[in-house]
């Protein structure tokens, strides 16, 4: 109808369901877990300050990697931990399952790209880091899973933090 909202004051509307502010990885480099049967952080880890308490985060990422042995069965898994002033709490893959990736009678390698959509409710104005693990399988039936590579942003990872008002 041509009808303009003018507000004056910072804050004097607020849309819920809206994105407040975004945050992306810079460069994220190859990361591999060569330690079979350890749980170890990869090159994904981001840092978010809520500007509300009551907000949601959604993270975003996209994780290729490289699942490699010589075994009939390869292993592994990806985690994901949120941190608050020194504090982890485990958010995704929370049983801690070491087969998310699973390939049986392989000959060396499986290649794959997932991407996770997590949104979380830290409950703080306080900066917030996220962060992914990755996990290699130790089997001893049937050979072993060697290593999981994190491929970084140059095989197409990426990372994103958005703040969501509720």
């Amino acid at each position: 109808t041509g009808k303009k909202l003018i507000v004056t004051d910072a804050g004097g509307v607020q849309v819920p369901h809206s994105v407040v502010q975004r945050v992306q990885c810079g460069t994220i480099a190859d990361v591999n877990n060569n330690s079979p049967g350890t749980w170890a952080n990869t090159g994904y880890t981001l840092t978010i300050t809520p500007t509300s308490n009551t907000s949601t985060v959604q993270i975003t990422a996209t994780c290729p990697y490289r699942l490699n042995g010589a075994s009939t069965y390869l292993r592994g898994g990806y985690r994901m931990y949120r941190n608050i002033g020194g504090t982890d709490t485990l958010i995704m893959n929370t049983s801690s399952d070491i087969e998310m990736f699973q390939v049986r009678n392989a000959a060396n390698e499986h290649d794959a790209v997932p991407t996770y959509d997590v949104m979380d409710t830290p409950n703080t104005t306080s900066a917030v880091t996220y962060r992914i693990q990755s996990y290699v399988h130790n089997d001893t039936s049937g050979g072993n899973a060697l290593y999981i590579l994190s491929w970084g942003t140059a095989k197409g990872g990426n990372m994103q933090l958005r703040e969501v008002r509720t």
